[in-house]
C-alpha cells in the first residue's frame, strides 16, 4: 500500500469484491477437505496486503455465525440463496504434512469439520455482511460496535462496567442488545462482571467461550487461539473438538487448528495478560506462534520457515523493542537472524 494513502476507517463499507475474496478465504479454510490444499502462503499475502482484508475476513466469520443461527429467518425462498456459486482460492497448492504429536495433558483430538454451507455460502455472507446493522435489528439487538487497535492498546468498557483491554494491532466486535455477543481477532484481556441472567459468548477463530463472570485472557491468531484463565470458570468449545471444556484458574488452552489439537495445562496467574507490561512468557510455545506474537505486541515482522515453525520455546521476551525481542529469541534458541528489518527471517546456524 502506498504509503501517502490514508487508512480506511473503521466503520467505512468495504467493497463487495473485497468482501468475495473474503468470505472464499474463509470457506475454504474451514473445510477439512480444502484447507489441505488451500495456498496458505498466497492467504497470508493476501490478508497482510490491504487492512481491509482482516477486517472483512472477520466480518465474514462473525456473519457465518449469525447465518447458521438465523438461516430459517433469513430466507423466505432458499432457492434464491444457490444464485452464486462457490469457487475455492487460486492457486492453492497441498499443505505439508502436519506434526500432531503433543504432550500427553488432558489433550482432545479434533475431528474432521463437515462442509456446513454448501451452495449458498457466498451469498450468505455477503447479505449479511452488507446488511449487518438491519440483520441484527430484525433479531431484537442494537447495531454492532467495532474496535481496532494500531500499535497501542485500549479498554473498551460495556455497558454494565465489564472492561476488556484490548491488545494492540486487534480486533473486537460487539453485538446483542446485552452486548451477548463478542468476536474477537488478535489479544484481549476480559474482566467481566457476573450476571446471572446473561451468557456471554465470545468467538475466536474456531473457538466459542462462554462466561458468565470471570477473568481470563485470549489469543486469538489466522490457526490457533489461546485462553488463559486468572479468576471464575470458563467454557469453551469448538465444532473440530470432541466436546466442550470448562477451564477453571489456573488453566489454559491451547487450540492448534493445524495440528487438530486442544491441549489443557497450569498458567501462572502472573504472566496472563503480561503482554500489557511489555512482556511475553512462554511454555514449550511453537515458534510459529511466537512470531506471531512478535508481530502483535512489537511490531515486528519475521519469517519461520517450515522446518522451524513447530520447534519450541520456553522463556520471557521483552517487547519495548521488537528488533531487540526478536535477538533475544535468536540467541536463546540458537538460531540465526537473516533478511533485514521489516524483512526478518529466523534460519539455522
Amino acid at each position: 500500500m502506498n504509503q501517502d494513502t490514508e487508512p480506511p476507517q473503521a466503520d467505512e463499507p468495504l467493497p463487495d469484491a473485497i468482501l468475495s475474496q473474503a468470505a472464499r478465504w474463509h470457506l475454504a479454510s474451514e473445510d477439512d477437505a480444502m484447507a489441505e490444499a488451500m495456498d496458505w502462503d498466497g492467504f497470508t499475502r493476501w490478508l497482510e496486503a490491504d487492512p481491509r482484508h482482516r477486517r472483512a475476513l472477520d466480518e465474514i466469520a462473525l456473519a457465518d455465525r449469525l447465518v447458521a443461527e438465523h438461516r430459517a429467518s433469513l430466507w423466505s425462498s432458499p432457492e434464491a440463496a444457490f444464485e452464486t456459486p462457490f469457487e475455492a482460492p487460486s492457486e492453492a497448492v497441498p499443505a505439508a504434512p502436519q506434526d500432531v504429536s503433543r504432550p500427553a495433558e488432558q489433550r482432545r483430538r479434533a475431528g474432521g469439520r463437515g462442509w456446513r454451507w454448501g451452495g449458498l455460502a457466498i451469498a450468505a455472507s455477503l447479505v449479511a455482511v452488507l446488511a449487518v446493522p438491519r440483520f441484527m435489528g430484525q433479531f431484537g439487538a442494537d447495531p454492532a460496535e467495532v474496535y481496532a487497535t494500531d500499535a497501542a492498546s485500549r479498554q473498551v468498557t460495556l455497558a454494565d462496567g465489564s472492561t476488556v483491554l484490548l491488545a494492540p494491532r486487534s480486533r473486537l466486535t460487539v453485538a446483542g442488545r446485552g452486548q451477548e455477543h463478542i468476536a474477537l481477532s488478535g489479544g484481549a484481556l476480559f474482566d467481566i462482571r457476573h450476571d446471572p441472567g446473561r451468557r456471554l459468548e465470545i468467538t475466536a477463530g474456531d473457538l466459542a467461550i462462554s462466561d458468565i463472570g470471570t477473568r481470563f485472557d485470549v489469543q486469538a491468531g489466522d490457526d490457533a487461539v489461546r485462553v488463559a484463565v486468572v479468576e471464575g470458570k470458563v467454557d469453551v468449545r469448538a465444532e473440530a473438538m470432541d466436546g466442550p471444556l470448562q477451564l477453571s484458574a489456573g488453566s489454559g488452552l491451547a487450540y492448534d487448528r493445524g495440528a487438530r489439537t486442544a491441549v489443557v495445562g497450569p498458567v501462572h496467574s502472573g504472566d496472563v495478560g503480561s503482554w500489557k507490561d511489555g512482556r511475553l512468557t512462554y511454555d514449550n510455545a511453537p515458534l510459529a506462534l511466537v512470531a506471531g506474537d512478535l508481530h502483535r505486541y512489537a511490531g515486528v515482522m519475521v519469517d519461520v520457515p517450515p522446518a522451524l515453525r513447530e520447534r519450541r520455546f520456553s522463556g520471557t521476551l521483552i517487547v519495548d523493542s521488537g528488533d531487540a525481542a526478536l535477538r533475544d529469541l535468536v540467541q536463546l534458541m540458537g538460531l540465526r537472524l537473516g533478511g533485514h528489518a521489516g524483512a526478518w527471517r529466523l534460519e539455522q546456524p
